[in-house]
């Protein structure tokens, strides 16, 4: 590679263990991968916006894209409605989301609504490029 050409892909350090979740910034967007054993536990909701706050920062961006599996476990409606309002941790947000064998549920609707009273959106999409089409046509730069 050219001294003088960016690299296309920066790796960035993983939240937690590199099988549970990583993150990536990939020149446009910030690419979170949810690996099997993924599970958001209370205590690290605060590390994982802040990581991603940061993150969203350093590279001036406003898209992220999560995929890899469903969030191990059951949640609360209050927890849902917790997820949706932590959202904002990162100001005028736009989320993308292509989770495997993920089925909508009124969880995950009621995830969306929170999120869009506090500024955020977010859409849940079957496949990786539909995804990242419509955080690159809507989310501005």
């Amino acid at each position: 590679m050219n001294e003088d050409e960016p690299e296309s892909n920066l790796w960035l350090t993983p939240l937690v263990s590199e099988d549970d979740f990583s993150v990536a910034f990939r020149g446009d967007p910030v690419h979170v991968e949810l690996g099997p054993d993924f599970k958001v536990e209370a205590g690290e909701q605060d590390l994982f916006w802040a990581r991603l706050k940061a993150i969203c920062m350093e590279h001036n961006s406003k898209r992220v894209l999560i995929e890899g599996f469903v969030p191990r476990g059951e949640r609360e409606t209050s927890e849902v409605v917790e997820a949706g309002q932590r959202t904002a941790t990162v100001p005028n947000l736009w989320l993308a989301f292509h989770l495997l064998n993920f089925t909508p549920t009124e969880q995950s609707e009621l995830y969306v609504a929170i999120a869009a009273t506090r500024g955020v959106r977010v859409k849940f999409f079957a496949d990786h490029e539909h995804a990242l089409n419509w955080l690159r046509r809507n989310a501005p730069p």
